[in-house]
This record gives C-alpha cells, sequence and structure tokens, in this order.
C-alpha cells in the first residue's frame, strides 16, 4: 500500500485533533507518585527518542516512575538531515492507561523520512507479577513507510533490588522485520539506579543480529534523568554503537557503520495534570548528520 505526502500530513492534523480533543474532556484527578518505590508507576517506556527505524542502534530507554501511568500526549517533530538527505517530520498521539497490575500503552506515529511516508502503530502492556517482578511485551507495525518496520515486537523482564528496590535490572529480547529482505534479533541488558535524590542513572546495551549476513552490531546508551513527579523531569542521554543496516530507499540500505546519539528530554508540568514534552535529538553517522526536535502536549488522567 502507498501512502502520499499528503494524505500521511492530513492522517497526522487528524490525529493530533483528535487526541487534543481527549485530553480537554478527561476528568482532572489529582494523585502523587513516588518514586523508585512503587510497581504501578513502571510503566513502559514512551518512545520519545526510540525510533523503530533503526534496530541496531537505538535501545529504548527503560520502565521507571519518570513515565507516567495513565495520561495520553501528542505533538509533532521536525529534523534537518545533511548531505542531501532531506528531513524528517511527522505527528504521534500515544497514551498509558493503569488497571490493577497491567499497564497499557498505545502509539500511533504518522513520519515523513527520506522523501516517503506511513504510519506506525504499536500497542504493548507492562504487568507487574509480584512487588519486585514485572514485564512487558510491545507489538507494532505500520502502513505505507519503506523506513518504519513491517513488524517489530520487544519483551523486556524486570527484577528489583535492594532495600528501598532503587536498583532495577532488565533483561530484553526483540524482534524487528524490515520492507526488505532483513531481520534483526536483539538481546538487551540494562540496569536503573534511583538515588535518594531526585536522580535516576540508566545504562544498557543490546546486541543485535542482522540477517541475511548474521551481521553482529552491538549498541548501549548512558542516561542521567534529574527531576520529581508532577514538577519536572530533564533526561540527558547518549548513545552509541554499530549499525548493520538503515533503509533510505525501498531498496537502498547504508550498512555496517557507527553512529552515536544525543538526546535531551524535557518534560514540565504547568499544572497539576498536565505539560508538555520537548525532546531536542542530534544523531551522527559517516553518511549524514541529524538534528532537530519534537514539542509535545500531555494530560493524566
Amino acid at each position: 500500500m502507498t501512502i502520499t505526502l499528503q494524505q500521511c500530513r492530513r492522517f497526522a492534523a487528524a490525529l493530533l485533533l483528535f487526541s487534543f480533543a481527549m485530553v480537554s474532556g478527561l476528568p482532572a484527578q489529582d494523585h502523587a507518585v513516588s518514586v523508585g518505590v512503587t510497581s504501578a508507576n513502571l510503566a513502559s517506556a514512551s518512545p520519545e527518542q526510540a525510533s523503530p527505524q533503526q534496530p541496531g542502534a537505538d535501545v529504548p530507554p527503560q520502565p521507571g516512575p519518570k513515565q507516567l501511568t495513565n495520561y495520553v500526549e501528542a505533538g509533532g517533530n521536525y529534523l534537518g538531515l545533511t548531505n542531501n538527505f532531506g528531513y524528517w517530520a511527522g505527528g504521534y498521539a500515544r497514551g498509558v492507561v493503569t488497571q490493577g497490575n497491567n499497564i497499557w500503552n498505545a502509539e500511533v506515529n504518522g513520519q515523513h523520512e527520506f522523501g516517503d511516508a506511513g504510519v506506525y502503530l504499536a500497542a504493548g502492556d507492562t504487568y507487574n507479577f509480584n512487588p519486585d517482578w514485572y514485564g512487558s511485551l510491545t507489538a507494532g507495525s505500520s502502513v505505507g513507510g519503506f523506513f518504519w518496520p513491517r513488524f517489530r515486537a520487544d519483551a523486556f523482564i524486570n527484577k528489583k533490588w535492594m532495600g528501598r528496590k532503587q536498583l532495577i535490572t532488565t533483561f530484553g529480547f526483540g524482534y524487528y522485520a524490515a520492507k526488505d529482505v532483513h531481520r534483526d534479533h536483539s538481546f538487551f541488558l540494562g540496569s536503573t539506579y534511583y538515588f535518594t535524590k531526585p536522580w535516576i542513572l540508566e545504562e544498557g546495551i543490546r546486541f543485535n543480529i542482522s540477517n541475511p549476513g548474521s551481521v553482529f552490531s552491538p549498541a548501549g546508551f548512558v542516561a542521567v534523568t534529574q527531576g520529581r513527579n508532577q514538577q519536572h523531569y530533564i533526561t540527558v542521554r547518549a548513545g552509541f554503537g554499530k549499525e548493520a543496516y538503515q533503509l533510505i530507499g525501498p531498496t537502498v540500505a547504508l550498512t555496517d557503520f557507527k553512529s552515536q546519539t544525543f538526546t535531551v528530554t524535557w518534560r514540565q508540568w504547568v499544572g497539576t495534570n498536565w505539560g508538555f514534552n520537548l525532546v531536542g535529538d542530534s544523531y551522527h553517522s559517516p553518511f549524514y548528520a541529524r538534528g532537530g526536535a519534537s514539542f509535545g502536549f500531555f494530560r493524566e488522567f
């Protein structure tokens, strides 16, 4: 199925209008979440800086209390690329709802990249087995856009340690089916530590094997977050590693290269139950550099 740029823009506009209508109609409720202790606030991470376009390079941020558990968010992004690679632009809507031990999440993302456009849809669940263990499963697919995956699935299992349960270790597995012949299988190891003061340290590494060719492309990240729930969160994240391939056309791919990313995320509460999310993103590879930002509004309920 082929989606034109005009159709993608219309879809993104309708998506944003629908999402803002949802936000304005939601009832406001005051609720506080303690950092690093309760399991109910350990939602699966929003993919604010994790694009399904690059399975070997982007390691998704890990679950943590800085993620909201009952909210909707909508926004857009624009990134410029060097070396005549054009620009990326799009709009998104996502939401998370808690029901008992389940934390359900969903997103819709319409993007224009490398002269093509498409829409990615994903949904998942984070389940709290007990006070120490929780796991998550997310699956997604797309319509149009050669750069989006035909299918992607990621599963994580997490364990909380120490007296305050301030240390979380994570093991994960991922499968990525591109819209060409490439298929990826990956394993993830990571940890998150919550200090007594409002600081969070995250780190992780993904071991990815891409076929055809059984190309090994490990990648990792380190992230530091400062802030408190219903005030603000500022996250600085650096990613580095190897990419087995990156599609820049329906039959054209950049292969076997190193890349680096640097992202700053600012989530700010403006009112009791709403605020904005601003993400600045920078990417560098031997082929091009990419830089830009995304901006969205969120509303808790």
